[in-house]
């Protein structure tokens, strides 16, 4: 099953007010990125052939066997993973609000622990599990919080299962590791074929990556993200062109323009707005006095930030007033 995600945006508000200077309406949408538990890796389940044998001992009824109690086991395992994932899924689809934000806390916290205690059988489902185990677990263990499961996660972004790389991305995405080689995510993105679900959770996996690093040292990174731009899903292009923000890709500029412009949703405008006050060059000044007259006021209100941020000075909500100033 799909575990569904919200836009998840930094709270825009306070997103603004520290990076472009200047105070954008109330109204805001959250992406603040989840924290993940650090934690053991469990203990390791005993080897079943170093146990003691038992002279005379009962022949073992066959649906009792240790190999099906193991099977029961990790089908138990795997059922309570995608049952806490879909909890914590819907808190982060649900609006944001107080309540909302630490049903999501509590929701990542139980994960955490659960992911970090059955550690060894999920790591054990994610390299060798049926491709719906594969898939949970990968989601799941993203949650533990340790950078050591990183290459496991990697490994299932290649796999030919879409629902194994749609939900190993997830977990890249829960993750967040600075340093996390988007390589394997850029291949995927540019071949045919990828499903909105698999696009929805690249989008996650680089926006968190983008947030945990906020840097592009060779460009992967932006490459994946402009082919992000033109997705019909708007979650997808305001992720992606929030990310191309928060690395500064000035190479972006133009197409963030143009969804500055003409995007027909709001959030993607407004994530518009904000990248290119990250990115902060002069040249986006004329399309961001534009967008103060943007009918949706977090739009209007993220130009005006972002506008501050580039011209280190708040002229007001007035796109006469910044015109005017301009012209001086």
């Amino acid at each position: 099953m799909q575990y569904r995600l919200a836009p998840l945006f930094v709270p825009i508000a306070t997103l603004l007010v520290a990076s472009c200077g200047a105070t954008p309406p109330k109204e805001a949408y959250d992406f603040d990125s989840f924290r993940t538990l650090e934690g053991s890796s469990g203990t390791q389940q005993p080897n079943a052939d170093l146990q003691p044998q038992i002279p005379d001992a009962q022949p073992t009824r066959p649906g009792f066997t240790p190999r099906s109690e193991l099977a029961a086991e990790t089908g138990r395992l795997i059922v309570d993973c995608d049952r806490q994932l879909r909890i914590w899924s819907e808190a982060m689809a649900a609006p944001r609000s107080q309540e909302n934000q630490d049903t999501v806390a509590l929701a990542t916290r139980a994960l955490g622990i659960f992911v970090v205690k059955n550690r060894p059988l999920l790591e054990n489902q994610v390299i060798s599990g049926a491709p719906r185990n594969r898939g949970i677990a990968s989601a799941a263990l993203g949650f533990c919080g340790d950078p050591a499961v990183l290459p496991l996660l990697m490994n299932n972004v290649g796999s030919s299962e879409s629902e194994v790389v749609a939900k190993a991305l997830l977990g890249i995405g829960v993750l967040s590791v600075p340093n996390t080689p988007v390589g394997p995510i850029y291949q995927l993105l540019n071949d045919d074929g990828v499903n909105a679900e698999v696009e929805s959770n690249a989008a996650f996996a680089l926006f968190q990556i983008a947030t945990a690093s906020e840097q592009d040292l060779d460009g992967t990174m932006t490459s994946a993200l402009l082919l992000l731009l033109d997705s019909p899903q708007p979650n997808v292009r305001a992720q992606a062109t929030l990310s191309l923000g928060l690395v500064k890709a000035n190479v972006a500029i133009p197409p963030i323009t143009d969804l500055l412009a003409a995007d027909p949703d709001p959030q993607v405008r407004t994530a518009a707005a904000f990248a290119l006050g990250r990115i902060g060059s002069t040249a986006s000044t004329l399309p961001l006095v534009a967008a103060l007259d943007d009918p949706a006021p977090l739009a209007a209100g993220s130009a005006r930030a972002a506008l501050a941020r580039i011209h280190g000075r708040d002229l007001g909500p007035d796109a006469e007033s910044w015109r005017a100033a301009m012209k001086q």
